[in-house]
């Protein structure tokens, strides 16, 4: 059986040999060469590339502040809380919207992170204080008409598998403020170097078995094993702070590969959103996204999400809850004095699920092709 997987491993073979080529027959190894045309895409002058983006959002922190509260979403990853913390500062949570996935109501924290969760849109109407942030993890670089916000005085980009751009991993920190960034790029040479590493083999095995899985049509297998929870030993615990293991030097092939990326991007996501509005809409399923998202995930709202997981799966489709957890229930922060109700954001992680909206086109006339089937199903399902 055909798979449609949630997260997009089929790279481009030619793509991956040509940004590996490119790295080992370079004649400048000058990051900041390759960041330079990266600001026309986020808006900002300065732009930073980091192994992760959790390296850079902890020097972010600790160049900005010590030991003062931050505002930080509960919805959210959870190194995101562990990043402020270790650099020195103290993390105060807050609740999602109602309406939506997006935390960017803060009251008067001084500083905070307005995260646009799954791609969820921003009230581009609401005034931000200086210090606010924007951690667009999951905005697509280059779709964000409607993310645009001069009010951010930093934004954070991620490029991790699952992402709507995806270079193997990385991160970007951008900012208009020259000494944060003369500060950033200092913090950034004494943790990394100022020369990078040509590859690592861990990122040229994960982009080549990508790209064969989906040449071989075995989606099914990563699926399979992604279900089981066989990756879930790649990430780190959620209940330890910590940032997982650094590299020594950034990689030059995951910004080649990045860069190689966004030259050629190509998205149908409106298409696969069209297409699952035309089906959703006859049932009693509320579909989230709109044109206004991001659409870096498809998410819904229904109380039979365990049902629909289940059908979806026999059906060839894999969905996913999203993050299992809120941050102020894990451990680090479960016992921390400034603990409120969240009852937005538990509603929302109790019941979303979310269906593949980044499809190569191959995996789209798939699942196009499941309609039928799709509806059946759901008619079935929502008729008992």
């Amino acid at each position: 059986m055909t798979m449609q997987p949630i997260i997009r491993t089929d790279f481009n073979i030619g793509d991956v040999s040509s940004a590996l080529l490119s790295c080992l027959f370079s004649e400048s190894s000058d990051i900041k060469l390759l960041e330079e045309p990266l600001g026309n895409f986020t808006k900002k002058k300065y732009n930073l590339f980091y192994p992760k983006l959790r390296f850079g959002i902890e020097s972010t922190f600790k160049s900005l502040f010590v030991n003062e509260y931050i505002g930080v979403p509960t919805y959210t990853c959870s190194v995101v809380p562990h990043a402020i913390v270790l650099s020195g500062n103290k993390v105060r949570f807050y609740d999602s919207n109602k309406e939506n996935l997006t935390t960017e109501n803060y009251g008067d924290e001084k500083s905070y992170i307005v995260t646009p969760w799954y791609g969820s849109p921003l009230n581009n109407n609401l005034e931000h204080k200086k210090y606010a942030i924007g951690d667009f993890s999951h905005v697509n670089l280059l779709e964000r008409k409607n993310f645009f916000n001069s009010n951010f005085y930093v934004l954070f980009f991620s490029f991790n598998s699952g992402k709507p751009i995806s270079s193997i991993g990385g991160g970007l920190v951008s900012t208009d403020d020259k000494n944060l960034y003369l500060d950033l790029l200092q913090s950034r040479e004494a943790q990394f170097g100022n020369i990078p590493k040509s590859y690592y083999l861990n990122e040229l095995i994960y982009s080549y078995t990508g790209s064969l899985i989906n040449l071989f049509n075995l989606e099914s297998i990563k699926v399979n094993f992604d279900d089981r929870g066989y990756f879930d030993r790649l990430r780190e615990p959620i209940d330890t702070i910590s940032l997982g293991k650094k590299t020594s030097r950034i990689s030059m092939f995951n910004l080649k590969l990045l860069i190689k990326h966004i030259e050629k991007y190509n998205s149908n996501n409106l298409d696969i959103l069209k297409f699952w509005e035309e089906i959703l809409q006859e049932f009693p399923i509320q579909l989230l996204n709109t044109e206004n998202w991001s659409n870096s995930h498809l998410n819904i709202i229904s109380e039979k999400r365990t049902e629909l997981n289940r059908h979806f799966k026999n059906l060839g489709i894999q969905t996913s809850f999203g993050i299992n957890y809120l941050n102020h229930k894990t451990i680090p922060y479960k016992n921390i004095e400034n603990s409120r109700e969240y009852p937005n954001a538990t509603f929302q992680s109790r019941n979303i699920l979310q269906l593949p909206i980044n499809l190569s086109q191959e995996n789209f006339l798939k699942l196009r092709n499941k309609k039928t089937k799709i509806r059946k199903t759901l008619e079935n399902l929502y008729s008992n």
